[in-house]
C-alpha cells in the first residue's frame, strides 16, 4: 500500500484555481495489491472574491480587467442626495461619471501608465435609503460587508457619490481596519457644521463627523471658501488645518509641504467636485467662485499619492445638467482616471 501526503492550499473561493500544489511523500509502502490512501490538508487565506458585479463598467475594456476576483481597483456607486439643500440631481452623479468614462484614454499622459492594467470593477449601487442615518448605516455596513478596507486584500476603492454624506461612513469602516488614518479633503466648503438643516448627518455636518471617528487623527482640507461662523467657532483648532485657495495660489509649494506634514501616513482622499472652480467644474449643488483649477488638485493628489499610502478615494457632489454638458462629469472621471495613474 502507498501512502502518499498531499498539501492544497487554496483561497476561500473554490471557483478560482488553487494557487499553490504541493506533494510531500512520506513513505511508500510496496505490496502485491497497488493501492494508495490519500490524505488531504486544505488551507485558507483571504481572497479577493465573493464581490458582487455590475453590468456597468468604468473603462470600456474587456471582461477579464473587470474580474473582481483579480481587480485591484473597486468602484462603488452610492447615488445618494437625501439631505440635498439647494440645487438636486447628485444622484445622477455616479451614472453620469461612468457614462463618460468610456471616452477616456487608458493611457495616462503623464505617468505613461496603463491605468486599466491592474483591473477595475464596478459593484452595484447602494440603494438610497429612507433617512440619513439609515442611509449612514447601510453604507458603513455595506462597505464592512465587501471588506474593502482589508489590507490583505490590496484592494483601492473608489467612490462615487452622491452627496458628501456619504464619505463618513466609508471613512469610519476604513478606520476600523487602518490605524493612524488621515482625510485629505477636496473642498469649497468646510462641512464642519455640527447639525443642519436633516440633523447631524447632513452634507454640511461631513467632516465634523469624521473629526469624532476616534481612530482618525487629522482631516486636511483644502479649497475652502465658505463656512459658517458657528463652525469657525466651535472648530477653531481644525482651522489650523484648512488651506484656502488664495493661500494656494501664492505659497503652492510651501502648502504641498504643509499638507504632507499634516497628513499621517495611512490617508483617505475625498474629493468634493465643488472644490474646483465653477469654470471648471459647474454641475454641482453649491458652486463657489473661486475655487482650484485642474493642475493644482492634480498636483497635489500626485504628490500625495506619492508620499503617502492612500487607502481609498472618492468623489461626490457631481449633478449633471442633463443637457448634454457633460464637464463636470468629465472632469470626474478623469480624476478618478488620474489616481489610478498616481497609485500604479
Amino acid at each position: 500500500m502507498g501512502f502518499f501526503y498531499f498539501v492544497i492550499d487554496v483561497g476561500k473561493n473554490l471557483h478560482t484555481p488553487p494557487p499553490h500544489f504541493t506533494l510531500s511523500a512520506s513513505r511508500i509502502i510496496l505490496s502485491h495489491i497497488l493501492t494508495c490512501s490519500i490524505e488531504f490538508t486544505i488551507n485558507t487565506y483571504p481572497c479577493m472574491s465573493n464581490l458582487p458585479t455590475s453590468d456597468q463598467k468604468f473603462y470600456d475594456v474587456e471582461r477579464r480587467y473587470r474580474d473582481p476576483n483579480t481587480a485591484r481597483y473597486v468602484v462603488l456607486p452610492v447615488p445618494y442626495e437625501g439631505t440635498v439643500c439647494f440645487m438636486k440631481g447628485t444622484s445622477k452623479g455616479p451614472k453620469a461619471i461612468l457614462d463618460v468614462a468610456y471616452q477616456i484614454e487608458m493611457f495616462d499622459e503623464e505617468t505613461h501608465a496603463e491605468t486599466y492594467s491592474k483591473g477595475i470593477v464596478v459593484l452595484p449601487e447602494i440603494p438610497s435609503a429612507a433617512s440619513p442615518e439609515e442611509e449612514t448605516q447601510r453604507i458603513y455596513e455595506t462597505v464592512k460587508r465587501y471588506d474593502l478596507f482589508n489590507p490583505a486584500n490590496k484592494r483601492l476603492p473608489i467612490i462615487l457619490g452622491g452627496e458628501h454624506s456619504i464619505t463618513p461612513p466609508v471613512v469610519r469602516a476604513a478606520a476600523d481596519s487602518i490605524p493612524n488614518l488621515s482625510v485629505l479633503q477636496f473642498d469649497a466648503h468646510a462641512d464642519l457644521r455640527d447639525s443642519y438643516t436633516a440633523g447631524r448627518n447632513s452634507h454640511a455636518c461631513a467632516m465634523r463627523r469624521i473629526l469624532e471617528i476616534e481612530n482618525v487623527k487629522q482631516i486636511v482640507q483644502v479649497g475652502i471658501r465658505s463656512f459658517s461662523e458657528d463652525e469657525y467657532n466651535q472648530c477653531r483648532e481644525q482651522f489650523k488645518n484648512i488651506i484656502t485657495p488664495e493661500y494656494l495660489e501664492g505659497n503652492f509649494v510651501a502648502a504641498c509641504d504643509l499638507i504632507d506634514k499634516r497628513l499621517t501616513n495611512n490617508v483617505y482622499i475625498t474629493v468634493d467636485i465643488d472644490a474646483f472652480d465653477p469654470s471648471f467644474a459647474p454641475a454641482t449643488g453649491t458652486p463657489e467662485p473661486g475655487g482650484l483649477d485642474w493642475r493644482q488638485v492634480t498636483r497635489i493628489l500626485r504628490r500625495v499619492c506619492k508620499t503617502k499610502h492612500v487607502v481609498g478615494f472618492d468623489v461626490v457632489e457631481v449633478s449633471p445638467f442633463g443637457n448634454g454638458n457633460a464637464i463636470t462629469e468629465y472632469l470626474a472621471a478623469r480624476l478618478v482616471e488620474k489616481f489610478i495613474a498616481y497609485m500604479d
